[in-house]
């Protein structure tokens, strides 16, 4: 009985292609994108165009992976970010599309939403509670839903 053995280089070639015939598919010039040893990641940057158009790039390379859903994720702390994410698979590699949002400052820290919709301003470096979100730029474009 053989095992086959993939080389690290093998594996990363692999996974580029996979991640290439989905760009292709999709057509969207531009991306940034990053091997791993587990999955290849694809940022879509700000030069891309607004949020809402951002979150479309990402919406539709997600779908084209197979992901279900985009889903907002946040960092709280010193400095909060918040970026929008997909996650599918592409052949046989794990593929993560990603775009930053900006957040929302507010006088006194960063303004968040809660799960009614409702706005707080959460006071610098504290996070908000659980099942808040920052408020992006992608809330404050018209027809966007927020994720």
């Amino acid at each position: 009985m053989s095992i086959p053995v993939v080389s690290g280089a093998a594996a990363t070639a692999a996974a580029l292609v996979d991640a290439a015939a989905l760009i292709e598919e999709s057509g969207v010039p531009g991306l940034t994108v990053t091997c791993y040893t587990d999955r290849v990641s694809i940022l879509v940057g700000t030069s891309a165009g607004d949020a809402r158009h951002r979150a479309g790039i990402v919406a539709a390379l997600g779908g084209l992976a197979g992901a279900a859903r985009c889903r907002q994720a946040d960092v709280t702390g010193a400095e909060p970010a918040a970026w929008l994410d997909a996650a599918g698979r592409a052949g046989g590699t794990v593929i993560e599309i990603t775009t930053p949002l900006a957040v929302r400052a507010a006088p006194g820290g960063t303004l968040a939403a809660g799960p009614d919709g409702g706005r707080a301003v959460i006071a610098a470096g504290q996070q908000p509670p659980p099942g808040w979100r920052w408020v992006t730029e992608l809330d404050d474009q018209p027809g966007s839903e927020a994720a």
